[in-house]
């Protein structure tokens, strides 16, 4: 199933992890987004700390990635998951994320290294609370012509429109039925309501203007794997959608202040882009290095 598409343009585009990464450090802001056109540090080494993974992104990552392969699978057969397959897949997986990765925790000295067996018994973990839950066993019911219309980690960065503004909502899993649509996120990390709120209606606005959904028989549900399984349901109310309509607006134009030519999205000069002053917060931040901190 194919949604709308669009022409590229150069203007930036709005995202919950965009405006986030803006918020927490306009300098770390602007490596992580205008890195080409920094004058001190060659692009090759800012993309090389862009680049850095972490313990929890690397669960993360694999995790969605090995979810995506069950559902592909899933469409094609009914077939009850071999576990112990399932388990040399996750770990075959793993080691070649690891061998393609530097890691944040290693690079800058907090652990000598991080281990694949670590890793591979979380992302097996949370993989198990999906395969073992109700929602999982209701998906596998779904009929053949439904599982014809489901959109499993879609190719590209989910651009759609807000208020006529570029947005990036990219679903992780959304299915489609005679009940309405489901829009699944897998989160493998700490439950955070407030943002995961903001992300799911996001998903829905691009399931209603991609693909024509009426708003009202979208379901958005972000799905804790982490120590169990747990889901919750942002509801659809007129007025959340149009608060958050209004949120998207300001943060774009927010973000379009630091922006010399809005239409090729060229930021302005580098001062302008002010290191983060509570040093604490730099504690997690991949271009540190960058900043003497």
């Amino acid at each position: 199933m194919s949604g709308k598409q669009f022409s590229f343009t150069s203007i930036l585009g709005w995202s919950a992890s965009r405006y986030e990464k803006f918020q927490s450090c306009r300098r770390s802001y602007y490596y992580a987004y205008y890195g080409k056109f920094d004058p001190d540090f060659p692009i090759a080494k800012i993309n090389a700390l862009k680049a850095l993974s972490s313990k929890a992104l690397a669960i993360g990552s694999l995790a969605h990635d090995c979810i995506e392969a069950i559902f592909k699978r899933l469409q094609q057969s009914d077939a009850a998951v071999d576990k112990n397959r399932l388990k040399a897949y996750i770990h075959s997986k793993t080691m070649e994320f690891h061998a393609s990765k530097v890691f944040f925790e290693v690079y800058y000295g907090q652990i000598d290294s991080v281990s694949t067996d670590e890793i591979s018994t979380y992302v097996n973990e949370s993989v198990d609370h999906l395969l073992n839950s109700e929602r999982f066993e209701w998906i596998r019911s779904q009929s053949a012509e439904n599982k014809k219309r489901w959109i499993i980690e879609p190719q590209g960065y989910g651009e759609t429109r807000i208020c006529g503004l570029k947005a990036y909502c990219k679903v992780d899993f959304l299915l489609p039925n005679e009940e309405g649509v489901f829009i699944l996120d897998w989160k493998t990390g700490k439950q955070d309501w407030e943002k995961q709120q903001k992300q799911l209606i996001g998903y829905a606005l691009f399931a209603s203007g991609n693909f024509n959904f009426p708003i009202e028989q979208i379901h958005p549900i972000v799905v804790y794997l982490k120590n169990g399984y747990e889901e919750k349901e942002v509801a659809l109310l007129p007025e959340s959608l149009d608060a958050f309509a209004r949120r998207v607006q300001e943060e774009t134009y927010e973000m379009y202040t630091y922006v010399a030519d809005i239409e090729k999205n060229i930021p302005k000069d580098k001062a302008h882009f002010p290191m983060q002053d509570d040093v604490a917060a730099c504690k997690y931040c991949e271009y540190k290095a960058l900043c003497g901190r």
